[in-house]
């Protein structure tokens, strides 16, 4: 039975009111996520329920049941790796990416976003003058609701809510950002209530990102170089927040989704869904106002201003923001980045899910003359729906190019086994144990072999491995030494730090630079990123060894001493990762950073405080201890963990990487070795829920310029359920997929497709007390469209 990580990267459009659709799809998400999650606790307990799994939803339940259903043909597990999100979408993604990180329930949002999601809770208090002059024009209001939009709104809440919402302040955001930051911190806060802080749905050490798209209406600086004039400069308004959590070792989450962090998750959602014109544009003082009021602390204000917006208390109070929407509405690209570095316990099935509520529906040209717009429209258009429309078609194209690069590179990998696997042979001895000390000779013997047999081609790779490496330790240093214009002093520490890796290679007797004693020593010092390609490529051979052929007479593989070998491996590479993190370093090397910030770069003063620099870390970062303890990994642990074969071929991967790495590294320059899998590209929309789908379908949400669901509780429950039916439908195509589609009976899919929209049905009939018709249809669509088999799934 093979093992296969499904992994999920997924992108949130924004969309206004359709953020109650998207909140739909996310719960869905989880569900299944944590059913893996449990499911995969329960198989590592052998058989036992954790101590900490209460009873399962009937929809996780339902998810649980496909995964066993599944289970003879490929035992799989489903990870979220990365979430990016716009404006509505950024506020369900950071929901979604607290969940997962810890584990946690999204009822308190559900019922935020189906009460409070409404224009007469939203709305800004009003004084009594301007109410009194808004009377006035009560009558008007009333004949422009019953004759203009009479077509379109005939729900008499919905239109008594939109007369109110007309009266509203004019010429000022109707919407209080303050009320919205109340209710985001009460739901976030009430997620955590009775729930252990050890809790996780993220894999042993596997991490989970969180990109948000903010607009900074202030902007900052840039400086770019060019040769006449020297420089010029521009107003860059586009911020990507970022948030993550790492698993690193059992009972430990590194996590800025805790309690914690609550503050600044939720300014990140304050901030990306200031829709213009709704709300009035965030600020760091607006967010202090609430929590002051509230009597709540900010534990990590300063740091967040820093890390994440690049700002201090002089400066933040000059900025303020509004939706991430305006320059980034469809943030592909931070999750296309990141999910390309990262690694696999299993074979790996990748798919990025975006969700998009209103997809683009094909429309006959029109012929003759087209009208032109009017003034207002114009605006409307550049300021909200064009921007709003974005192509994502280069990002998926840059995908596309990630995906055959992919396919060439494992041919690549498959084409030079057999020549490493024979230079590596005659290198590891067969007739003698295998202690450290022999790992430690042979891996050293084989890098030097590779090297020499590269020629020419070794000066493009030793160029990019020290290019790589400036750029590290720039980043690095500017994260502790720059008081202000990061970016700038970034790029000169980056020239810096590779003028001086040349001129050790200039210095060098050999003319490619491959045995100078001081390239080596700086690189066996410093060069943590080719240790983690290494531990990552052995990781891959590793996954190889959990496949097994039933129709072989050979017993099947030890899981449970491959999992352990794993996370050995695991925590080898959380060891190096951690070299890049600042909490790695003390307070001496934060002073060496703002000394050689503060030099001038052309003087010589500055040259020896880089050369200081670079002894500093070479000792902190400890790397030929970490090498001594891998080698003693894959001699004694590996060797114990393995049979014979397997410990051979895995030991070749391990002291032959050298020979890969001159290969591979040139194609990928990035880090993650063993990421040679295509990424697919799935949605998720109302049009691509094919089960449930019937003609004239529409969201609630899209009407009034998508503002619709904020005017109607049961347009809010409509949306909601059926961004969870939607969402439910494409999981299931999505999982059964990442298997093979003919993997199971066509009625054995049936029966699992109607188990789980009975199940959402089933949670959701007390809790959705304004749509009981639209619940009965659907139940009685269910079983229309599967009559053989939803009685069968009430009675599993």
């Amino acid at each position: 039975m093979k093992e296969v990580e499904l992994r999920l990267a997924l992108v949130l459009y924004g969309g206004v009111s359709l953020a109650i659709y998207m909140h739909g799809v996310s719960r869905e998400i989880l569900n299944l996520v944590r059913a893996s999650s449990h499911r995969a606790d329960r198989k590592s307990n052998k058989g036992d329920k954790p101590e900490y799994t209460e009873d399962m939803a009937p929809s996780q339940a339902a998810y649980e049941d496909l995964l066993n259903l599944l289970s003879p043909k490929a035992d799989i597990r489903v990870v979220v790796d990365a979430i990016a999100g716009a404006s509505a979408g950024g506020v369900n993604g950071i929901m979604l990416g607290r969940a997962i990180a810890h584990d946690l329930p999204l009822d308190s949002h559900s019922e935020m976003w189906l009460k409070n999601a409404d224009v007469t809770r939203l709305a800004r208090p009003q004084n009594g003058l301007s109410r009194y002059f808004k009377m006035s024009v009560s009558p008007m209001l009333d004949r422009l609701v019953s004759t203009r939009l009479s077509r379109r709104v005939e729900d008499p809440e919905t239109r008594d809510k939109l007369r109110q919402f007309m009266q509203s302040r004019w010429f000022s955001p109707p919407f209080s950002g303050e009320r919205f930051i109340g209710w985001m911190l009460d739901a976030s806060q009430k997620m955590a209530i009775k729930r252990s802080a050890e809790r996780t749905l993220i894999p042993r050490g596997q991490t989970l990102d969180l990109f948000v798209t903010i607009t900074d209406y202030n902007g900052i600086k840039r400086r770019i170089l060019l040769d006449d004039p020297d420089y010029v400069e521009e107003w860059d308004h586009r911020r990507i927040l970022s948030f993550h959590a790492s698993h690193r070792s059992n009972h430990f989450i590194d996590s800025q989704f805790d309690e914690k962090s609550i503050p600044e998750l939720v300014f990140a959602a304050r901030a990306t869904s200031s829709f213009p014109g709704a709300f009035p544009p965030a600020t760091i003082a607006e967010m202090d106002r609430v929590l002051a009021r509230r009597k709540e602390q900010w534990a990590n204000r300063n740091r967040f201003l820093s890390r994440a917006l690049h700002l201090d208390d002089d400066t933040a109070s000059r900025h303020c923001f509004v939706d991430g929407s305006v320059v980034m509405n469809k943030p592909f690209a931070p999750v296309i980045d990141v999910i390309k570095d990262r690694p696999a316990a299993r074979e790996v099935s990748r798919r990025l899910l975006y969700v998009d509520p209103t997809p683009l529906e094909y429309a006959a040209e029109e012929k003759g003359v087209t009208e032109l717009p009017g003034f207002f429209r114009v605006i409307l258009a550049s300021l909200a729906h064009i921007p709003r429309n974005e192509p994502i078609g280069d990002d998926l194209k840059e995908l596309e190019q990630n995906n055959r690069r992919s396919r060439w590179l494992a041919k690549l990998i498959d084409t030079a086994n057999p020549i490493v696997e024979k230079a590596v042979s005659g290198i590891l001895p067969s007739w003698r144990a295998i202690t450290p000390d022999v790992v430690s000779r042979c891996r050293k013997q084989a890098t030097v072999k590779a090297f020499e047999q590269a020629g020419f081609a070794f000066l493009n790779y030793q160029s990019l491995k020290l290019h790589a490496l400036a750029e590290r330790l720039a980043k690095l240093v500017t994260a502790f030494g720059a008081s202000q214009n990061r970016t700038r002093q970034e790029e000169q520490l980056l020239n810096q730090f590779y003028n001086h890796f040349l001129s050790l290679t200039s210095e060098s007797q050999d003319e490619l630079g491959r045995n100078d004693p001081g390239v080596v020593a700086l690189l066996r010092g410093l060069d943590v990123d080719y240790r983690i390609r290494r531990l990552r490529f052995v990781i891959r051979k590793l996954n190889e060894f959990y496949s097994y052929d039933r129709s072989s007479k050979l017993p099947p593989p030890d899981t449970a001493a491959l999992d352990r070998l794993k996370g050995l491996l695991y925590e080898q590479v959380d060891h190096l990762s951690w070299r890049w993190q600042e909490r790695f370093y003390g307070g001496q090397f934060v002073q060496s950073a703002h000394e050689l910030c503060a030099r001038d770069p052309a003087s010589a003063s500055c040259a020896q405080s880089l050369e200081h620099m670079i002894d500093q870390l070479s000792g902190m970062m400890g790397l030929a201890d970490l090498d001594r303890l891998q080698d003693e990994l894959f001699a004694e642990a590996a060797g114990g963990a393995l049979d014979k074969d397997q410990h051979r071929a895995l030991l070749q991967a391990y002291i032959g990487f050298g020979f890969y790495d001159l290969i591979t590294f040139p194609v990928l320059q990035r880090n993650d070795f063993s990421e040679v899998t295509e990424i697919l590209v799935d949605r998720i929309s109302p049009k691509d829920a094919e089960s449930l789908y019937t003609d004239g379908f529409e969201l609630k949400g899209k009407q009034l310029n998508m503002f619709g669901a904020f005017f109607n509780r049961s347009w809010r429950e409509h949306d909601y359920l059926w961004g969870r039916l939607n969402a439910a439908d494409r999981l299931v195509s999505v999982i059964l997929s990442a298997v093979g589609e003919t993997t199971l009976p066509q009625h054995q899919v049936n029966q699992a497709r109607a188990r789980v929209f009975l199940a959402i049905l089933d949670e959701e009939r007390e809790k959705l007390a304004n749509i009981p018709e639209e619940l009965d249809r659907v139940d009685a669509l269910v079983r229309s469209i599967y009559p053989d088999f939803a009685h069968v799934a009430e009675n599993v």
